[in-house]
């Protein structure tokens, strides 16, 4: 491959492209054929109004500012509505500003203002009829001066007319801050009259230059000059905010100290974020080698190798946290440092303990090899398949060959630290540990995924290795795990992944059967009723519908797309869909295959797609979207998910405590089924949730008070189950994971350091030794966003287009050459698609003879993904993304919504144009780490200059983007309020006595609620009020109340003539205590969830008038 700098060096092309196309010049003293005006799109001051003036300039911004200095209400992820200021027409501005600070001992500072004006003239040239013609050509003329500011002169303003034009001016204002700090602003005004030549007038790629005449540093960075610093600030101290533009970006020298020599505008700013690493120095990549790992005769090996990590952990805590010279700070060791020092000394502390069960337990130590056991091998099948689906002729046995390296995996430092901090937690169902919610906390792309792949396998194998006949619960099969994704973009992605950890393990669970259960070791995948049927009933053709049974059968076929084992497509007839066994068997047509359909013992695919069949076999794994739970009202066969199972049928397998389950007739090839009593299975053990950021407002707030019922229904003997949560981008974690768990303990891993680059587990590398991600900004005012956006597209298409056509840059161009066009709305994606039908190829046909260039691209390969296309394409449209540019198939373009801000794992794709600032950072975070995974990338962000919040963050563009991080919003859920409440408190009753009560669970049993004794009301009413206590305390007096309420309102409906119901379609001859929440309801039924993402269809307001 070629080396990670040439890659740099292509990107850096492509942006010096768009800036030469955007702002100029091509030349010093370049002469345009086509009027500068519209040549160009940004760096240009028009003429200064009459309405402008400027009295007040910059006085918003710089008021702005100086509320930094009172320490109070800054948050730094708080935003403004971001509505388009309200405008007439486009203007051109007619200023451009920088701010910074000094000191205010600081005697003068040189401003350098350097722009281009273009002289219009005529020259004459032959005409395709071969007569003298004449046309308009612009001459560029080069402007500069330097004007010397001295501070003594002036007091607050001061206004310099240039020597080269008095038209121009500089206006520089100095406000003095507490601390002998200066907040210093300047600008350069357009002040040249209106003239019949209007272009000659504006200023063309106008620059402005601060610095010290003897060169020293005399900037300050913004955190030095405020007395009161933002609680998550001094992680950034070494990437800190030099100054901030007014209409344009702010850019300066790297900063030493907290101190810089020049602070410069630009109006295409650049800022490159670094990667990390999760390696450590000394240790190689497959120092903590899971094939050294899964070898039992090399236990001291393995347990020495832990330890190491154990031991540099320490010695990073004791040398650059304790040692570290920031903790002679009395005040910084009080507020900041202890707690830092404490935190990773508690990790520490986990993790000896992890490593300490592992060589003390015999069976924690079986589990921990069946672990590495499982990942070695779910690598190979990844290695593999990929290979062998390529249709690449290769042998499994390849992929498991110890004598090769390369296949081999080596777990990440953070990744087996992870695991061994919860190891205690899992062996003893009863230790501290249980209660805390434990947050994989790593940058996008880092190995999160892998971390939790390898706790699922170790809690799988610690189940069965623990069970005895004489235990109350079968530890042998039933769900174990309970994996939840918000999105199915996630789903789709992640479950490749977590289908071959599943794969691997049915595989050793077999070949040392029974060491690791009888019962098979499964995956279902439980998600919508419009990605996945329901039921098999669905798959049966019916008269008055034909096209239903086909498209239930298409939403299963098209759940895998692919062997998981072998790569192979799958066709229709892979799947086996049986309507009296309720069984959907799906198998591999390849004969090397380990899954052959025509092997003498042939062996399904361990994963179930339909629901009803998930509910019979009860998989080890569950993969689910959150919103999926929402269903626990409806259906008592969910009762099955939790290992609340009293019998099995021999057809279809395990019945949900409670549910009606009749005999099954013989058939000419089945038996008549019988029925065996059996012991229930022990509750899931762990609940894994990833992306928790996503789970925030609506979303958020009914899915915490779903978990009240989840959580009761996972815990048995006052035990509960681990709460395992990842994300890449979060900030007030604490207390969101309070509202949505109810747990009052939350511990990040890994834990922060002193420095955002280094927390022993990630280390920061600079951008000088590995080209990482680069972030563009582009902000066009006097401009239209669609203008802006197909100029843009345009040249980044038809520069990619050019170099991949030179011997130099054939090779590195891949990444750039399909661009992912990103979208805060669908709305606005639909512009862009019309301008990708027509007017960006006239665009980069205008750009192919403006350059003289020999050939034009054409945009052939084209696509959308978002919420509007099916589930089943999703994969489809991922396989496209992967094919490179050297194939008459690659994609020109992909544009997408926030549907890819998480989940989308392409190691190809190295560009991005995002449009518009997200609403959510966290958002911005997730999806621009979409690109630039295996190679270094390129994000162009465009902001639209009449959105306050695109503009603020564009002015500060550098700021931003080198603490980016330190600007996540908090997220926010409120399961118990008012209006919560009025929403789901109903259905989390109506669950828990449906799951909880046997003699409840059928849907005509809502009748029998008179029957339910007063002790049994009460647990309810308990479990509800004791998560409460936690969450919302304010609010249980009002929540008891609501719970009495309800009760006596449904045996008031039971009392009615019609029989009760939970649910029936028509209410003719029944009542129904639930109806669906997007179906008209009348106040006999309770409007209930089918999903935790519907919404009002209206809002009601109420206008109270007070007494």
């Amino acid at each position: 491959m070629a080396d990670r700098f040439k890659y740099s060096e292509v990107r850096q092309k492509i942006i010096d492209a768009i800036r030469t196309y955007l702002i100029g010049p091509s030349d010093e003293k370049e002469v345009l054929k086509e009027n500068p005006r519209y040549a160009y799109l940004v760096g240009m001051l028009d003429v200064q109004s009459d309405e402008e003036g400027d009295s007040g300039i910059g006085e918003q911004e710089i008021d702005a500012d100086l509320a930094f200095e009172d320490g109070e209400g800054f948050t730094a992820g708080e935003e403004d509505d971001n509505e388009p200021i309200s405008t007439t027409h486009f203007q051109l501005p007619s200023s451009i500003g920088i701010s910074f600070y000094i000191q205010s001992n600081t005697e003068s500072l040189n401003l350098d203002v350097t722009w281009g004006d273009y002289i219009q003239s005529t020259e004459k040239y032959m005409g395709k009829d071969e007569k003298e013609r004449s046309r308009a050509i612009y001459t560029r003329l080069p402007m500069a001066e330097t004007v010397r500011i001295n501070f003594a002169d002036f007091g607050r303003t001061k206004d310099y007319q240039l020597v080269c034009d008095s038209n121009v001016h500089i206006h520089v204002s100095r406000i003095p801050l507490k601390g002998g700090y200066s907040l210093v602003t300047a600008h350069v005004i357009n002040k040249r009259k209106n003239s019949e030549n209007s272009t000659e007038t504006i200023m063309f790629q106008v620059e402005l230059k601060a610095y010290a005449e003897n060169g020293s540093a005399v900037f300050i960075a913004e955190h030095i000059c405020r007395e009161i610093l933002t609680s998550d600030e001094f992680y950034f101290e070494q990437r800190p905010i030099m100054g901030r533009g007014r209409g344009c970006a702010a850019v300066w020298e790297t900063p030493v100290d907290g101190r810089t020599t020049c602070v410069k505008s630009a109006f295409i700013p650049e800022y490159e974020f670094p990667g990390v690493s999760a390696a450590l120095e000394g240790l190689d990549r497959y120092f903590f080698s899971t094939f050294t790992m899964l070898t039992k005769s090399k236990k001291t090996e393995t347990i020495g190798k832990l330890n190491t990590l154990a031991n540099s952990y320490e010695d990073w805590i004791n040398n650059a946290l304790i040692s570290n010279t920031k903790m002679s700070n009395p005040d910084f060791k009080d507020k900041i440092g202890n707690k830092v020092i404490e935190r990773c000394r508690d990790a520490l502390d986990r993790i000896r303990e992890g490593i300490h069960i592992i060589e003390t337990d015999d069976i924690a130590f079986e589990a921990f090899c069946f672990m590495n056991r499982v990942i070695f091998l779910q690598n190979s099948i990844k290695g593999y398949s990929k290979k062998h689906g390529s249709g690449i002729e290769c042998n499994f046995q390849d992929f498991i060959n110890p004598k090769n390296p390369s296949n081999d995996f080596g777990w990440r430092p953070f990744q087996i630290a992870f695991i061994l901090m919860n190891i205690a937690g899992i062996v003893d169902p009863k230790h501290k540990d249980r209660e805390i919610v434990d947050l994989l906390y790593f940058p996008t792309g880092g190995g999160k995924t892998e971390a939790y792949l390898g706790l699922m396998a170790f809690v799988i194998a610690n189940r069965r290795l623990r069970a005895s006949d004489g235990d109350e619960y079968n530890r042998d099969g039933g769900v174990t795990i309970m994996l939840r994704y918000t999105l199915r973009l996630l789903t789709t992605q992640q479950r490749d992944r977590i289908t071959k950890m599943v794969l691997a393990a049915e595989m050793i669970r077999r070949q040392a059967y029974p060491l690791f259960g009888k019962e098979p070791i499964t995956i279902g995948f439980w998600v919508g009723g419009g990605v996945t049927p329901n039921k098999f009933k669905e798959f049966i053709e019916k008269l008055d519908s034909p096209l239903a049974a086909r498209n239930a059968k298409n939403h299963v076929y098209k759940q895998l797309l692919t062997c998981p084992f072998c790569g192979k497509p799958f066709k229709e007839e892979n799947f086996n869909i049986d309507i009296d066994t309720k069984s959907v068997e799906i198998f591999c047509s390849d004969p090397d295959c380990f899954f052959y359909r025509y092997n003498d013992d042939r062996i399904p695919i361990p994963v179930y797609l339909v629901d009803e069949e998930i509910y019979a076999k009860c998989p080890t794994i569950i993969l689910s979207t959150v919103d999926k739970f929402a269903r626990l009202p409806w259906d008592v066969n969910t009762n099955a998910l939790f290992g609340r199972v009293d019998r099995k049928c021999s057809r279809d397998g395990y019945v949900a405590i409670g549910a009606e389950h009749g005999r099954h007739n013989s058939t000419a090839s089945l038996p008549t089924s019988t029925m065996t009593n059996i012991k229930p299975f022990l509750p899931p053990e762990l609940i894994i949730q990833d992306e928790l950021h996503l789970i925030t407002g609506p979303l958020g707030t009914v899915y915490g008070a779903y978990e009240t019922i989840i959580e009761d229904m996972c815990t048995h003997d006052n035990i509960k189950p681990k709460y395992v949560v990842s994300t890449a981008t979060i900030k007030n974690a604490e207390a969101q994971i309070r509202c949505l768990y109810a747990r009052k303990d939350t511990t990040q891993f890994p834990p922060n350091g002193f420095e955002i680059g280094d927390s022993f587990f990630i280390r920061e590398i600079s951008v000088d030794d590995d080209p990482f991600r680069k972030y563009v900004g582009i902000c066009a005012p006097g401009q239209s966003v669609k203008t802006a956006l197909l100029r843009i597209y345009a040249i980044i298409l038809q520069a990619t287009y050019t170099y991949s056509l030179q011997e130099e840059y054939k090779d590195v161009i891949d990444p750039y050459y399909s661009l992912v066009g990103y979208f805060n709305s669908i709305r606005e994606l639909g512009g862009a698609v019309r301008l990708l039908q027509d007017d960006i190829p006239k665009s980069i046909y205008h750009i192919k003879n403006k350059y003289g260039l020999d050939k034009q691209r054409y945009l052939n390969h084209k696509v959308e993904i978002t919420s509007r296309m099916s589930s089943y394409k999703i994969p489809e449209k991922l396989n496209q993304l992967e094919v490179p540019c050297t194939s008459k198939d690659c994609l020109d373009t992909a544009i997408a919504t926030n549907m890819i801000a998480v989940g989308m794992d392409v190691d190809r794709l190295g560009l991005m144009v995002v449009t518009g600032q997200p609403k959510q950072n966290s958002e911005y975070i997730q999806a621009t780490s979409r690109i630039g995974r295996s190679f270094p990338g390129l994000v162009v962000t465009l902001y639209n200059a009449y959105r306050p919040r695109d503009l603020s963050h564009y002015e500060n563009f550098t700021g931003y983007h080198s603490q980016l991080y330190r600007f996540v919003e908090g997220t926010t859920a409120t399961p118990f309020s008012a209006r919560a409440r009025d929403r789901v408190i109903h259905a989390l009753i109506i669950s828990a006595i449906r799951l909880k009560f046997s003699n409840m669970a059928n849907n005509s049993d809502a009748a029998d609620i008179e029957l339910l004794t007063n002790e049994q009301l009460d647990s309810v009413k308990k479990m509800i009020i004791d998560r409460l206590n936690i969450i919302k305390p304010s609010a249980r007096v009002d929540a008891e109340e609501e719970i009495d309420r309800f009760i006596d309102w449904w045996k008031l409906q039971a009392g009615q003539k019609k029989p009760l119901h939970y649910y029936v379609v028509h209410t003719k001859e029944y009542n129904r205590l639930m109806n669906s929440y997007d179906q008209p309801h009348n106040e006999k039924e309770k409007a209930t969830l089918r999903s935790m993402r519907e919404v009002e269809s209206t809002a009601n307001m109420f206008y109270y008038l007070e007494e």
